[in-house]
């Protein structure tokens, strides 16, 4: 039913007619994500119509666990963590018996259920039911602010004219041939995904210890989808025919640019502020094509204070009839206002004590390196790699030279440090302008050395780099 055009036709109607409407609750985001997640995510709609017209619609979806197929009790928005805005889109006449038919009927469907939507446009949506008993006794409301910039506010053209950005902007310039490209193909699109999706990864799991893609060929999938449907707004900058940066924006019905998708730059060229110029010129853009505002989805990070001249109050919604959940989410709501007062990012928090659990759980391997010690010399390097070579015919010996991609191969289980502390290594040195090689072997990093100077091309001149003492870092797998 939801892809037969008929219903498509009702459905942009009413995102159209409805106040808050968005993308992120139109058939040309959420379809897309169904689809390409139908293995993940089982979809669960709420659909109200009356004589025959659709008057309301709340797009959610039920987690599924693998590899039984069990569907759990949690839903959430369609759209996941890339839909800004997830609540119900009804008329006013109908707002009241949407939560009492619709609403109710899937928490009497799915007991114990928790919905939980990430972030409701405006708090006008809440009060239009907060005088119903049941409502406020299964809800909990959070609220949270979206840097935006609005070019419809008066002096907005001073974020342009920030002497900071004009500095980069011209030392950019100055390095090279500077070009900046919108990309409205999926075949473009294509092209440069599998290298900005390996900047992307890199600096999420240097900074949050997370891993944004499991598949690449999934997200690509994705992003194609939605950038033939027309939800996407995308950029590129390149500097001498290398791509040194992209953003992926969602585009909201031709008004504003959400940067719920990405945002992705080269470690290498990383002096330039490669994120921060094309930020800046993706701005200039959604202005010269008329949109009203950019906004930059919330997380307290700087850079987005310095793009923004307002703020936009959206609220996190939980609803459930599990009352231990709800005092649960209560009592977050109250640490993470704790913590805000005392000017503690609840976010920085949560990524530091990941970063600790995988810390922790390398202290046994650093303890058992220091008993056995493996082979730090490039000679002796090359001699494992003969050894290996003649047990097993199939042990390639070639060395890949600075293949970003090969370091994301890297598990908290692969050296002696933790996955996130060497990728946060490992764009340090990037940064630094320093070259490595990567060995890898059934799709397992097994070894990696980082040098200083220009790239060698073979084993000799690896060697001679030691000699010279430009290696700087050895790190090998103990499966080595």
């Amino acid at each position: 039913m939801l892809d037969t055009a008929e219903f498509r036709v009702k459905w942009d109607v009413l995102v159209r007619n409805v106040a808050f409407g968005s993308v992120f609750q139109a058939p040309n985001f959420v379809l897309p994500w169904y689809k390409g997640n139908i293995q993940e995510f089982w979809p669960v709609v709420l659909a109200a119509f009356d004589d025959g017209q659709l008057v309301g619609l709340l797009t959610l979806a039920r987690k599924v666990h693998q590899p039984k197929g069990k569907l759990c009790n949690r839903l959430i928005g369609a759209g996941n963590f890339y839909a800004l805005y997830q609540s119900w889109l009804v008329e006013r006449p109908f707002i009241q018996t949407f939560w009492e038919k619709g609403i109710n009927r899937l928490l009497d469907d799915i007991p114990g259920c928790v919905i939980n939507l990430k972030s409701i446009q405006d708090i006008s949506i809440y009060n239009e039911l907060a005088g119903l008993p049941d409502f406020n006794r299964n809800t909990v409301l959070e609220k949270f602010l979206n840097p935006v910039l609005d070019f419809r506010v008066e002096g907005y053209d001073k974020i342009f004219a920030k002497r900071h950005f004009k500095s980069k902007i011209n030392r950019l310039n100055r390095a090279g041939n500077v070009v900046f490209e919108k990309v409205i193909s999926p075949q473009r699109l294509a092209e440069v995904f599998p290298k900005l999706a390996t900047f992307y990864a890199l600096r999420q799991g240097a900074a949050f210890n997370k891993t944004p893609f499991e598949n690449n060929d999934h997200a690509l999938s994705l992003f194609s989808s939605w950038l033939s449907e027309g939800a996407l707004h995308m950029t590129c900058l390149w500097l001498d025919e290398a791509l040194i940066g992209a953003i992926i924006m969602v585009n909201d019905l031709g008004k504003t640019g959400h940067l719920a998708g990405l945002i992705a730059y080269s470690p290498t060229h990383a002096k330039f502020s490669p994120g921060l110029v094309q930020l800046y010129q993706h701005a200039m853009l959604l202005k010269e094509e008329n949109f009203q505002n950019m906004k930059l989805s919330p997380g307290y990070d700087a850079y987005k204070d310095r793009f923004s001249n307002k703020s936009e109050e959206i609220y996190e919604l939980m609803i459930s009839r599990n009352q231990f959940q709800l005092l649960k989410r209560r009592l977050r709501n109250r640490f993470r206002n704790t913590l805000l007062n005392r000017g503690i990012r609840p976010m920085e928090l949560e990524v530091e004590s990941s970063k600790w659990k995988s810390r922790v759980r390398k202290w046994p391997c650093q303890w058992w390196k220091k008993l056995s010690p493996l082979p730090v010399s490039v000679a002796e390097l090359f001699q494992k790699l003969d050894t290996l070579k003649k047990l097993d015919d199939s042990v390639s010996m070639e060395l890949e030279l600075d293949n970003m991609e090969a370091l994301l191969l890297s598990t908290d289980k692969t050296f002696d440090l933790a996955r996130w502390e060497f990728l946060q290594d490992a764009l340090n040195r990037l940064e630094e302008n320093e070259h490595f090689v990567t060995w890898v072997r059934a799709g397992q990093l097994l070894c990696c050395l980082w040098y200083t100077g220009e790239m060698v091309s073979g084993e000799d001149e690896l060697i001679e780099k030691e000699r010279k003492g430009k290696i700087t870092q050895v790190f090998i797998s103990e499966k080595f």
